[in-house]
């Protein structure tokens, strides 16, 4: 079998996938998209569940290109996933993407040859086996594409339907008169079960922890609106990286107990009243006039690091929820009297009417944290308590985040060490997007990358950094560059450092793999903000990169 050789091997077709093959095309490169499933999409190839929809508004889920967003327009504030499928049909198509790419090829390993310093790689899929061979490996896998479903004994004795919400079958699953049942309200739970719980004939919902969830806002949006804002739209893309979170605004500038608690009622009533994540730490673009959003503000800057101004948020939103619960039993647990954790340490979902559900007579609330799941049988989900029957069940249990895509690959860098050992004590990497002892390969969306950032954004602002290296790399005949060890482990230390002043410690979840059984709780992200993040990473640019080590081969060629 020939081998067939690159200058870039991408892995994973979804927004990362694709912003590195656009720009890697343009400086010339010679790249391959390898993509396990049978197109483009990424996390949206999979999310077809009942009620899926991205919770970040139009229009900075999108890429930024100009010859994209001029031609392109959203039918909602909160695109669901037909139209989001659309949109990846709509750039292949402007892009001629599919050419570059290889489809249902799942990758199973990765070697670095010290000797050519090149990646080999080797994929299994429809057409059999297929090698290939790289100066650059960019893993685009995302930091959610391993879906997290729990040692439950029994799940393949049942005998009706069941299903992760991230693996939807693409014919889909018939709810409607069925007795259904949903483990987990994470984000997916919300949407499916605020989807299905109108038609179902019951709805079992079991509940680890509530969903400290906040109001969607979702509304129409017109062609005319949009044409409208188009002339603002690259002032937006600007100010995305210049901000905490990614997004065209930024905190309230003070601390929250600087205000009286009349002010700050009424400042949280403004931000509720606008819906979506405004609550947390966004506000509506396209609910403004053309040019103000610069003048935007989110939530209070201590938000997420003093406990008593997210005491204060807490008993806000929990207001707020309460007033939509009738039964007493389900506000509780729904939106207990005492926080779960503290507000926003989980991103909160985005619901549409997932509180009112919880009134209807054909729905269940089981509190699986006090009356947890022993099996599931042949007939349904067994807990402590009794026996719940079903027909269908859905496992909305969420993903091995981060590290998860990278832990089942067989991936080998210098001395053919493999990333499993090198990760086994603790999860080392420079600036979010290198791996010490493995030359050559970068990464976006990944572990130890800026949160909370809008996937979109983080991916161009790190696939920046990754083309601009790559073509540095070009320009001076470096053909090995590796990330030393060193600033692995002090780039580690800065991630701890960020992640302990804040809230975030207090709470289980995707930021620390605490929501993984199997895992040992880290710092799985860089909390010091969106902006301060691209600063530092440029400065590594800027500064002739001092944290890597680079060595030319004479056979600078593959």
């Amino acid at each position: 079998m020939t081998k067939e050789t690159y200058d870039v091997i991408i892995v994973g077709g979804g927004f990362g996938g694709i912003y590195h093959l656009i720009h890697l095309r343009n400086l010339g490169l010679k790249c391959k998209v390898i993509e396990a499933e049978s197109d483009l999409g990424g996390t949206w190839y999979w999310n077809t569940y009942p009620g899926a929809r991205v919770d970040s508004e139009i229009p900075i889920y999108e890429f930024t290109l100009p010859e994209l967003w001029k031609g392109w327009t959203w039918s909602e504030k909160f695109p669901g996933w037909q139209e989001l499928q659309a949109y990846f049909a709509y750039v292949d198509d402007k892009l001629n993407l599919h050419k570059d790419c290889r489809f249902n090829s799942r990758v199973t390993h990765t070697h670095w040859d010290d000797q050519l310093h090149v990646w080999h790689l080797a994929c299994d899929g429809k057409d059999g086996i297929y090698k290939a061979a790289a100066r650059h490996l960019i893993m685009c896998m995302g930091f959610a594409s391993k879906p997290y479903t729990p040692k439950f004994k029994g799940l393949e004795t049942f005998q009706g339907e069941w299903s992760h919400t991230a693996r939807w079958p693409k014919e889909g699953i018939k709810t409607s008169g069925k007795r259904v049942g949903v483990i987990g309200t994470g984000a997916s739970g919300v949407q499916v079960i605020q989807e299905i719980g109108r038609h179902v004939e019951h709805l079992t919902v079991f509940q680890r922890t509530p969903n400290l969830a906040t109001p969607m806002s979702q509304y129409r949006v017109s062609e005319q609106v949009q044409v409208h804002f188009k002339p603002v739209y690259e002032d937006i893309y600007r100010k995305l990286s210049t901000t905490f979170g990614s997004l065209p605004f930024d905190w309230i500038p003070r601390p929250m107990m600087e205000d009286s608690e009349e002010e700050r009622e009424a400042t949280f009533q403004t931000l509720w009243n606008r819906g979506g994540f405004h609550f947390w730490c966004r506000l509506s673009l396209l609910a403004q006039p053309p040019r103000a959003h610069s003048l935007l503000v989110a939530n209070y800057q201590d938000l997420l690091r003093d406990k008593a101004s997210n005491d204060a948020a807490y008993a806000f939103w929990r207001k707020k929820v309460s007033e939509r619960i009738k039964d007493p039993k389900n506000r509780e647990l729904l939106a207990p009297s005492v926080a779960p954790h503290p507000f926003g340490c989980k991103r909160p979902c985005q619901e549409l009417h997932f509180y009112e559900v919880f009134n209807q007579d054909n729905v269940d609330l089981v509190d699986i944290s006090l009356n947890p799941i022993l099996e599931i049988t042949p007939k349904g989900v067994k807990t402590k308590e009794k026996e719940y029957e079903l027909d269908v069940l859905i496992l909305a249990t969420g993903f091995d985040t981060y590290t998860g895509a990278f832990m089942d690959l067989d991936l080998r860098g210098l001395n053919g060490e493999t990333i499993q050992d090198h990760w086994r004590e603790r999860t080392t990497t420079y600036l979010g997007m290198t791996i010490d002892n493995f030359p050559n390969l970068y990464f976006v969306h990944g572990p130890q990358g800026p949160a909370p950032c809008n996937a979109p954004t983080c991916v161009e602002i790190q696939g920046s950094w990754v083309i601009q290296t790559i073509e540095y790399l070009r320009q001076h005949g470096i053909t090995k560059f590796t990330s030393t060890s060193h600033a692995a482990l002090t780039y580690k230390r800065h991630i701890d450092s960020l992640f302990n002043a804040t809230l975030f410690p207090l709470t289980k979840s995707s930021h620390n793999g605490a929501n993984v059984s199997e895992k040992e709780g880290e710092a799985c992200n860089y909390f010091g903000g969106v902006s301060v993040y691209k600063q530092e990473i440029m400065e590594e640019i800027e500064r002739g990169y001092p944290g890597f080590q680079g060595e030319a081969l004479r056979m600078a060629r593959l």
